[in-house]
């Protein structure tokens, strides 16, 4: 895949994070598509703000859920990786110029920790100066019943 120009900042997409919601019928699909980096952030190792029911209904886009995510011990290390794993990759390309590398960040549900964990790669990322873009595909979606 070419490199497109970035919305946010008129630069060029090298970077395309996903987040996801491993129990949404079509996480495969979206996994199989975006051939590249994944990760499961949603197995037990973070805290969930799924389990408070106040931040339930919230999204890792809101203040709230994105400081008790990214608060939780090891997230940013998780984060570090991630980004430096994306890095890593994009780099090793003969010519950065003509690849993007995609990154699936994955929860349960799609609206907490993957959104928050991925907002702040991308954040990681830019620090380099590398255009991001990200795409939530479930953060919108109805919460999960466990």
């Amino acid at each position: 895949m070419d490199i497109t120009p970035n919305t946010e900042t008129g630069g060029l997409v090298q970077v395309v994070i996903h987040s996801i919601g491993t129990l949404h019928p079509d996480a495969l699909d979206l996994i199989n598509r975006h051939d590249g980096l994944y990760y499961n952030v949603g197995d037990g190792r973070f805290r969930n703000p799924h389990a408070d029911p106040r931040m339930r209904e919230l999204t890792g886009l809101d203040e709230p859920v994105r400081d008790h995510v990214l608060k939780t011990p090891g997230v940013m290390p998780e984060v570090e990786k991630i980004a430096e794993s994306a890095k890593a990759i994009l780099f090793s390309y003969a010519n950065r110029r003509r690849k993007v590398v995609h990154v699936t960040v994955a929860c349960k549900g799609g609206r907490h920790r993957s959104v928050a964990i991925a907002e702040s790669v991308a954040e990681y990322l830019r620090t380099d100066e590398i255009g991001v873009e990200i795409e939530h595909h479930h953060v919108q979606r109805p919460v999960v019943q466990k």
